[in-house]
């Protein structure tokens, strides 16, 4: 058997060119479905293998039908929860901004199924979390412990919220996309420039394309630990039927010092499904020496840019590299380790996000 024949065989099926009968016959059920569920694109299978007319094992499509089920109930779960923080928050004159999942059901995936969530994620105004705490709490949400709230206030951008009820959800509220330490983001800007969009007949806001395009490439670059095909799924689906202004994306990366992130995030976009890039996008490339440390963990797996690096010290290297400037890196490195002394010392409770 063909060692990455599973592997083409799942590109194949989200679009990209068709692989032998041979390779379809060779392939193991349990361990297709094991990688579709990987890549969190089982659904996205399911749908093309029920509509594609061909003969299938019970063995990937019951599994495949299952998952998809699941994450339809899921996601259905996590739009009530969202539907009541909204009135929640709109009681109080507290507004925010889907990301991430949330922001991109309805827009790019108008079957609610097929784009799995696990939390929802809200931007506010980062003077707005203490007004959003109290309202929240007062309402039965599960609010992090001071302890907690403190550790993610000094490194990182978001608090964890639980909702009230069973099951519960998840809610991150953002107050940036990533740390300030390593980057310049403007998230007034995010915020100015917000577009409103529907989902199931209820309106909300997003990210503007341009915006939304750096933030799916930052969040894609910084999960290079475990790379996922779910997340170049948006990108290539933003890229189809978003409408961009290269220019201000170029624009707006090099003034954020993201330049890294959208080059490694459309890196992968293009290897996965080749010729997908328009032109303009294909300025955005990582610099030599950069590529070359990423070339230190190539692959021959085509849903992979790398291998995993979860677990391996060689990862915080790979880290800094998405940098942009090498100040940011000295700048990232030592804040964070001010932070960790001082939890160290005794100031924080010591744990590292959940």
């Amino acid at each position: 058997m063909n060692s990455f024949a599973q592997e083409r065989l799942l590109l194949s099926l989200l679009g990209r060119s068709p692989v032998a009968d041979i390779e379809r016959q060779s392939i193991d059920p349990d361990g297709f479905v094991a990688l579709c569920r990987r890549h969190r694109v089982a659904s996205l299978v399911y749908r093309e293998i029920a509509n594609g007319g061909r003969s299938w094992p019970p063995g990937i499509v019951e599994p495949l039908r299952e998952t998809t089920r699941k994450t339809l109930v899921d996601n259905v779960l996590l739009l009530k929860a969202l539907r009541d923080v909204a009135a929640a928050l709109g009681e109080e004159g507290i507004g925010f901004v889907l990301l991430k999942g949330a922001s991109l059901l309805g827009f790019l995936y108008q079957e609610i199924q097929l784009r799995p969530m696990v939390d929802l994620d809200l931007l506010i105004r980062g003077k707005d979390w203490p007004k959003v705490a109290e309202t929240l709490g007062q309402r039965g949400y599960r609010l992090p412990s001071p302890d907690r709230e403190r550790f993610y206030q000094e490194s990182w951008y978001h608090q964890l919220v639980e909702s009230p009820g069973t099951p519960s959800c998840y809610l991150e509220f953002h107050w940036n996309l990533e740390s300030v330490e390593r980057s310049r983001i403007d998230p007034d800007e995010l915020i100015r420039d917000a577009v409103s969009f529907e989902i199931e007949g209820e309106q909300f806001l997003r990210l503007c394309d341009d915006h939304m395009l750096l933030h799916l490439s930052i969040h894609l670059a910084h999960h290079f630990q475990a790379p996922s095909l779910h997340w170049v799924e948006d990108l290539r689906r933003l890229l189809a039927r978003g409408s961009l202004d290269w220019d201000r994306v170029g624009k707006t990366a090099r003034q954020w010092g993201v330049e890294n992130c959208l080059a490694y995030s459309l890196g992968y976009l293009e290897q996965v499904y080749p010729s997908t890039l328009p032109p303009p996008a294909r300025r955005f490339v990582l610099s030599g020496i950069r590529s070359w440390i990423l070339r230190a963990f190539r692959t021959s797996d085509p849903t992979l840019p790398h291998r995993p690096l979860d677990g391996s010290p060689l990862r915080h290297a790979v880290s800094m590299a998405l940098l942009d400037r090498w100040s940011d890196v000295g700048r990232y490195v030592v804040s964070h380790s001010a932070t960790r002394l001082s939890r160290l010392a005794g100031r924080g409770d010591g744990d590292g996000p959940s």
